[in-house]
């Protein structure tokens, strides 16, 4: 008998494995159901979540949520993970983005409503789901450095199929909170980063590049920001809100909180620390020698910047260093590396 069940979209994925890795071991008491249908961005496996898969309170299960109906009766807790989020593969399949990302949360929704339409009143308020957006619905922020950045209340400006297709979930979501009172709450965060991630977002795929001995190439001339936040500190956050959601379901319902953290950098900037981390060197010609300038995306934002005051007021603050979060994962993927080199 267990004290509360999860439901964990895309739980195989970069985030979602380790917010199951933290819950399952954490909470014992709770019991965890991941879906997801192991595209290419889990390698086709459950590798990210192979550390769980003899925990008692861990089940997995192979299905789209484009067509597949999860069942909710036992569920307590929705964690929404789902999606396809390469901002590079939206340009060229922006049709797939549409169906894996807005599809398929609509088609969880309706699950969600059904349950809900007509249960009482206990059941309505135990009953929790937390969706995990972008701080790229907002679109480009200015590179004013007075800028203080997009807030909650700010409007949703997508400029590339991904971020549209998040968006646009997110402004269902609120349909859906507003039509059927659903119990919602959506998080953005600034772009994850750590253990687990496909290597095509920047920071994997320089690690793997340099691994690999290969060139990193890089979009444009490398003057894009971003600001990161790592993944630790991203699953803290999901955790502070479950517990608030828990403790108060009417306080928080509908509410949205950006997730943030001072890490801003330049892509170019970001590639080469990186790069003299792993040589262990200061030798900017060796450094340079490393990078490929590549042609530049479609549509390249220029910028991302949100606030995040309104999280840091319930008591989240980002705790590791970023830095220190780029070194441990350049050791974690070398070893790695090495393990897979001696079997």
């Amino acid at each position: 008998m267990y004290d509360e069940h999860f439901l964990v979209t895309g739980g195989a994925g970069f985030i979602g494995s380790n917010f199951l890795i933290h819950f399952v071991k954490k909470y014992p008491n709770h019991h965890f159901t991941c879906i997801d249908k192991l595209n290419y961005a889990s390698n086709y496996s459950l590798q990210n979540v192979d550390e769980i898969m003899s925990y008692p309170n861990f089940r997995f299960i192979k299905e789209d949520l484009a067509t597949f109906t999860p069942d909710l009766q036992l569920v307590d807790t929705v964690v929404h993970f789902a999606a396809e989020s390469c901002v590079d593969r939206s340009f060229g399949s922006p049709s797939m983005f549409i169906e894996n990302n807005i599809l398929a949360t609509q088609n969880l929704l309706e699950s969600v409503r059904k349950l809900l339409n007509g249960s009482e009143p206990q059941r309505r308020k135990k009953f929790r789901f937390i969706h995990i957006s972008t701080d790229e619905v907002y679109g480009e922020s200015s590179m004013n450095s007075s800028c203080s950045g997009f807030d909650e209340y700010s409007p949703l400006n997508p400029t590339n199929p991904y971020s549209s297709s998040k968006a646009s979930v997110d402004l269902i979501i609120k349909s859906y909170q507003y039509s059927y009172k659903l119990p919602i709450v959506i998080l953005r965060p600034n772009n994850v980063f750590g253990k687990n991630q496909y290597p095509e977002k920047i920071i994997p795929l320089a690690i793997d590049r340099l691994m690999s001995k290969q060139l990193i190439p890089l979009h444009g001339d490398g003057s894009n920001k971003r600001t990161y936040i790592h993944i630790d500190d991203f699953v803290k956050s999901i955790e502070l809100v479950w517990g608030l959601f828990k403790r108060d379901s009417a306080s928080i319902s509908g509410e949205i909180f950006n997730i943030g953290t001072e890490n801003e950098i330049d892509n170019l900037s970001l590639v080469k620390y990186i790069t003299s981390e792993y040589l262990s060197t200061t030798d900017e010609s060796l450094i340079s020698k490393q990078i490929e300038f590549v042609e530049d995306r479609n549509y390249n934002d220029s910028r991302y910047k949100i606030n995040y005051g309104k999280i840091k007021i319930l008591g989240w603050f980002p705790e590791v260093d970023f830095k220190q979060g780029i070194r441990d994962l350049i050791r974690h993927e070398r070893a790695k590396l090495e393990k897979h080199s001696n079997t």
